[in-house]
Parts: C-alpha cells; sequence; structure tokens
C-alpha cells in the first residue's frame, strides 16, 4: 500500500455476504458511492494481499454460513497495518448467529461482535428488535448525528488492552462510538448453552480503529445500510449521514506529515437537489469539468468574503 489516493472501494463477494453490491436491496448506498465517484470492485473468490491492496476501503458485509480463512484474516491484517481501510459488517447474534467468524478478524484490531440480540423495551413497542441510539462520542464520524435507526443488531465489545501490547511496533487506537440507552435497551445474550436477557446496561454497537498506517470501523447491523425500509435503512433518522461520514473517515489517511499538508480532504454530504441538477448541467455544457472543481471554487469566494469582511475597517481621514 502506498499514500496514493485511488477513491476506491472494494465488496467481499466470496464468504455468501448478504451485503451485495448487486442485490436491489442496497441500491441507494451503491448510488451514494458511484455519484460520490467512487470506484466500485470485488473481490469474488478469496481474499489475499494482492487482490485487496487495490482498494482504499474494503467491505466485508455480512458473510452468512462462511468464515474467513486463516490466511485471509493475515492478509486482512496487513493490509490495514499498510495503510488499507476496513468496514466489516454483522448482524444480530453476531458470530454465532450468522455463521461466520468476523470476530476472529476483528479482535486483531481490539474490537468483539457480541454473541447477542439487542431490543428496546420502550421505542417501537411493537417491534423492539428496532432501537433509537442518541449516545455518541465525539467523533468525526458522529459529527452532526442526533440519532440512527439500530434494527435487528448485535452488540460489540472493545478490548483497549489491545494498546498496551509490547510486541507490536507501531501504535493502536480503539474506541467505540455510539451507545444503546440505559435505562431503554435490554439483550438476549447467548452463553453457550442458551439465550440470556440482560438490562440495566448502555451497549456499543459502533467502533473504529487506528492500526498501523490504516482504519477501521464496525457496525453490529446491517440495516442501515439498506434501501428496503425508511422506518430503518438508510434513509432513516440520520442513517445515511453516519454512512457518508464513515466512508469519508476511512478514505482520509495521512501517511506523512508531508501527505497532512498536502493531500485533500476527502468528504462525503448530501447536496440540494436543485444544486446539483445545476452542477451537473455545467459539467455538461463544459463550463466546469467535475464537482469537486465548482465546490473548491465556491467555497474560496466564500473564505475570501470572510477574510474581508474580518479585516478591521480604516477611519477616514479627517478633513
Amino acid at each position: 500500500m502506498t499514500g496514493e489516493r485511488r477513491n476506491a472501494i472494494g465488496f467481499d463477494q466470496s464468504h455468501e455476504n448478504k451485503l451485495n453490491i448487486e442485490n436491489p436491496a442496497f441500491s441507494d448506498f451503491m448510488e451514494f458511492l458511484f455519484t460520490s465517484n467512487f470506484k466500485i470492485g470485488t473481490i469474488q473468490a478469496g481474499l489475499d494481499y494482492k487482490k485487496l491492496s487495490v482498494y482504499d476501503i474494503f467491505i466485508i458485509g455480512l458473510p452468512q454460513d462462511a468464515c474467513l480463512e486463516d490466511y485471509e484474516i493475515v492478509d486482512l491484517v496487513k493490509y490495514v497495518k499498510d495503510g488499507g481501510s476496513l468496514l466489516v459488517i454483522n448482524d444480530q447474534g453476531g458470530d454465532i448467529e450468522n455463521k461466520n467468524n468476523l470476530s476472529s478478524l476483528m479482535k486483531q484490531f481490539g474490537i468483539y461482535f457480541n454473541p447477542d440480540k439487542l431490543f428496546d423495551k420502550e421505542h417501537f413497542v411493537s417491534d423492539p428488535s428496532r432501537l433509537i441510539i442518541t449516545k455518541f462520542r465525539n467523533h468525526f464520524i458522529t459529527n452532526d448525528i442526533a440519532q440512527i435507526i439500530y434494527s435487528n443488531g448485535c452488540t460489540l465489545t472493545v478490548d483497549k488492552s489491545i494498546e498496551e501490547e509490547q510486541d507490536i511496533e507501531f501504535k493502536i487506537h480503539v474506541t467505540d462510538l455510539a451507545f444503546s440507552s440505559e435505562k431503554t435497551s435490554y439483550r438476549l445474550l447467548f452463553n453457550g448453552q442458551e439465550w440470556v436477557e440482560e438490562s440495566n446496561k448502555s451497549w456499543g454497537i459502533f467502533a473504529v480503529a487506528h492500526y498501523g498506517l490504516g482504519k477501521v470501523a464496525a457496525i453490529g447491523n446491517l440495516s442501515p445500510f439498506s434501501s428496503l425500509q425508511d422506518l430503518y435503512g438508510i434513509k432513516a433518522a440520520d442513517n445515511f449521514k453516519l454512512i457518508a461520514n464513515t466512508i469519508s473517515w476511512l478514505l482520509n489517511k495521512a501517511f506523512s506529515e508531508e501527505a497532512k499538508k498536502t493531500l485533500p480532504i476527502m468528504m462525503t454530504t448530501p447536496i440540494d437537489h436543485d444544486l446539483y441538477t445545476w452542477m451537473k448541467d455545467k459539467i455538461q455544457e463544459g463550463k466546469w469539468n467535475n464537482i469537486k472543481e465548482i465546490l473548491n471554487f465556491a467555497l474560496r469566494v466564500i473564505k475570501l468574503r470572510e477574510e474581508k469582511l474580518s479585516k478591521p475597517r480604516e477611519n477616514p481621514k479627517e478633513s
């Protein structure tokens, strides 16, 4: 991996992944990536470092009845260490119910998918498996997010002790960013023999990590990416913002102090439909090359105006 940015996103399609780029259930998510000018690709038959290294971000979206091979986990960890970004999505019941081994991969970064099912006893009474999440840690990803809808998901555990491991030559930082409500949420946890109910606790549902030169994000629910239901899918509450912010955070990596000063910051943000249509028309007319050029010009104009307004006015000379 190098610091060169290609804006390429790859999807795992070799482990019976429920998040499949051709599945119409995820059409809005895929349209967002395409209209954001990402290059989209898939890996169909086994993950290895060479295949992974062509992507800035790689997404493993809910493997079902399929496990990662040991060599795939080794290469995925190396991919992140060398500067790749990884988004991993599990769902209700974690590894146990979905018959995958995502925690075998994620424990390398200090994150575990718990074998549980998360519920809420107050909101969406007719369907307690649907939660309103309103507790967030301050972070780039949670910026401007008030609530998300989390439906039929599992919880996450963050292991901070990995940050202190002595045999690792680089820094690791892991943290959870979103949490269920201690007052209204409860879960069914599989203890190896049966499902046991637990309550009166706040559980993490979204976590991120810095590992080597790369980044990792993990969420225990696939529904925020779905287009099938406006009540809990990508269009519900701030679910789209969470996804857009996550993609932006994963994409932005500086591999040196010089890169921090020279690399552009990649952001994904919704644009008013009429403005988006106007920009597309101007590009087709040949007046601008692309949307990035228009937005950067607009921001420079605003910056110059702000600087001009902030300068103190000179007193007029007395006559």
